[in-house]
């Protein structure tokens, strides 16, 4: 796979491409992605002999991508607790279908209050950042804003599902506040603000891992 680095509208684009051109849905490249982040958790897990993980999903796709995530550390034997962030009601696909199956699953947790967030983390050992994705534009606020912060405060080690929460997408510039993490898988391509002096700052060591785009998007 050859690297490439783009934007947030040059994504966009290739999405698109992948879904009118090659008939691969969102479900689908969401279900690789969630399976390349449960990957490189179960990794970190197994080099540090760690076990509980707590996954934060927000209201888009990357939120999405972690609960897909969240299901395959859960079938690998991991305790997992996805823990949500948003009113579920606002879900779109390929979204909702991967929170149903966790709801099924019991594997979901809804975000109450500041004190109770922190607990869950403290007893973690690892967490996944799945509260924005490449598509926030404005402020983070309310509960998200709040998990930012207990989880940069925690000690934890952090891996976040394709670009850090908080960050811009092109510019790598904060958004009121972001996710300092460990880690950062990020799918099919790079994202120009990863690489920025302050997307890296952010985004810990960079992984762009393979979903199954066609090999024709990379010419």
């Amino acid at each position: 796979m050859k690297k490439i680095i783009l934007t947030r509208n040059e994504v966009y684009l290739k999405e698109k491409v992948t879904y009118e051109k090659y008939c691969i849905p969102p479900l689908i490249l969401m279900e690789n992605a969630g399976r390349e982040v449960a990957i490189e958790a179960k990794r970190v897990l197994q080099r540090y002999r760690w076990r509980k993980i707590v996954v934060c999903s927000g209201p888009g796709n990357n939120g999405g991508d972690g609960m897909v995530a969240a299901r395959y550390l859960y079938c690998w034997g991991y305790p997992v607790e996805c823990i949500i962030l948003f009113d579920p009601s606002n879900l779109k696909e390929p979204a909702f279908t991967n929170y149903q199956i966790l709801v099924k699953m019991n594997l979901v947790s809804f975000f109450k209050n500041r004190a109770w967030f922190e607990e869950k983390i403290v007893s973690s050992d690892i967490i996944i950042d799945a509260i924005f994705g490449i598509g926030l534009q404005r402020n983070v606020e309310g509960n998200a804003k709040i998990a930012i912060e207990a989880i940069n405060a925690s000690s934890k080690f952090v891996i976040s599902v394709d670009i850090p929460s908080g960050l811009d997408a092109d510019t790598g510039s904060v958004y009121s506040i972001a996710v300092k993490v460990n880690e950062t898988i990020t799918f099919g391509f790079g994202k120009a603000g990863l690489y920025t002096q302050t997307g890296k700052q952010y985004a810990g060591r960079i992984k762009i891992v393979d979903i199954g785009y066609p090999p024709e998007l990379y010419s």
